[in-house]
């Protein structure tokens, strides 16, 4: 191949990911894409390191929590910076420490500001298996992304066994041992059981023993605790019925509010509130924990499409029943007719949305999908009682609708 199929190649690549590239051969900038915006200084101490660890592929991350991978073309003495990649989108937040780092001058961050939240982001096995494609796709060779080098100067490999080892010294010289087990896995029972009396009194209960060190700094501790507890709350809520995409939705709001807190108050005043939560929500599922999986996949998928029109046809043909014979069933197991059950379940969003949002009526009716605004008003009122602007202005907790009758 020639340099300009491989700039041709890198385009390509580009246009399908939108990961920034350079290629450059031996130390010289030949190409980048986008080339709308000067990457060379922003990449070059990057660069530099990566290359000189002299392997077919690597990555580091950045000091501004950006991936950077290289990947050798030993033909012509190439190389293929990519990235910057980010984990997590770019929030108005973090640009401005972006920038700093990056050491942009105050006549392009403007113009970085665009490139930059307009990059994509995603875990960071895909970035590794896209840098393993693209060595094979250039050098013919196989590579799995734990063989990819990483940036030795930012990495250095723990020591488990030595730290394990000198904390199992300590707890047992100072008699002081992790007995929490049985009290996380009543919780999480009572998470997974909706029952929310009961979870009242656990809340109002001294935790036995101690928690283990798991940071430097109180504030990461207690934040790194209730990271932990989310997680276990999470799965907990699954299990007892809870919808898997609100469940992972509801972990993640969790925690990326409590990442936000600059005190340790804060951050244990959440942990107490978050299990409740997750308890009350598992407790409005209990109603249908007798359902068949079909219609329990099916009350799954009108809560996942609710800002979208609803068919019986198309819910039957999801769960693979006629739409007859699923109407009936549906009747049976919850105690309400298909259309009664939908329009509540619009009803009951539409609640969460005039709490916890400033969006407008029409807003609310248009995402939910009523035919019209005055409609929407009428359906509102006949099943809660009060129109949507009077029940937004009561500033109460959305009410949840109860099934079966």
């Amino acid at each position: 191949m020639q340099i300009d199929d491989y700039i041709l190649f890198l385009n390509n690549l580009y246009d399908v990911n939108n990961i920034p590239l350079c290629l450059f051969q031996e130390d010289e900038l030949i190409s980048q894409i986008p080339a709308t915006f000067v990457l060379k200084e922003r990449v070059k101490s990057s660069f530099e390191h990566m290359k000189s660890l002299n392997k077919d592929v690597s990555y580091l991350s950045t000091p501004y929590e950006a991936f950077c991978g290289l990947v050798r073309l030993p033909e012509h003495n190439l190389w293929v910076f990519v990235g910057p990649y980010f984990l997590t989108p770019i929030t108005k937040d973090l640009l401005p420490t972006i920038i700093n780092q990056m050491h942009v001058p105050p006549e392009e961050e403007d113009r970085t500001k665009i490139f930059l939240t307009g990059l994509p982001y995603g875990p960071l096995h895909r970035f590794l298996s896209y840098l393993s494609c693209m060595n094979f796709a250039l050098n013919h060779k196989v590579m799995t992304i734990d063989e990819i080098d990483y940036n030795s100067a930012y990495y250095k490999p723990p020591d488990i066994d030595r730290q394990y080892t000198n904390a199992s010294y300590e707890s047992r010289e100072n008699e002081v041992m992790h007995n929490t087990y049985l009290f996380e896995m009543h919780r999480m029972d009572l998470i997974a059981s909706g029952n929310t009396e009961a979870m009242k009194r656990n809340l109002v209960t001294p935790v036995p023993g101690r928690q283990g060190t798991i940071a430097d700094n109180g504030l990461r501790q207690a934040k790194n605790i209730f990271i932990s507890a989310c997680a276990m709350y999470t799965r907990a809520a699954i299990a007892g019925g809870m919808d898997i995409e609100e469940a992972y939705n509801l972990s993640d709001v969790y925690i990326r509010t409590v990442e936000g807190y600059k005190n340790v108050v804060d951050v244990e005043r959440l942990l107490k509130k978050m299990p409740m939560d997750f308890t009350e929500r598992v407790e409005r599922e209990v109603k249908f924990k007798n359902v068949s999986q079909p219609i329990m996949a099916a009350i799954h998928y009108i809560k996942e499409h609710v800002n979208q029109p609803l068919q019986a046809e198309t819910i039957a043909s999801h769960v693979n029943l006629s739409t007859s014979y699923f109407l009936k069933r549906f009747k049976t197991e919850t105690g309400s007719g298909l259309s009664e059950f939908i329009t509540n379940t619009k009803i009951e969003e539409a609640c969460i949305l005039l709490s916890y949002t400033d969006k407008s009526l029409t807003e609310i009716s248009n995402y939910l999908y009523f035919s019209s605004q005055s409609y929407f008003q009428n359906v509102f009122k006949k099943v809660v009682g009060v129109t949507p602007g009077q029940y937004r202005n009561t500033k109460r907790k959305p009410v949840f609708m109860q099934y079966p009758k």
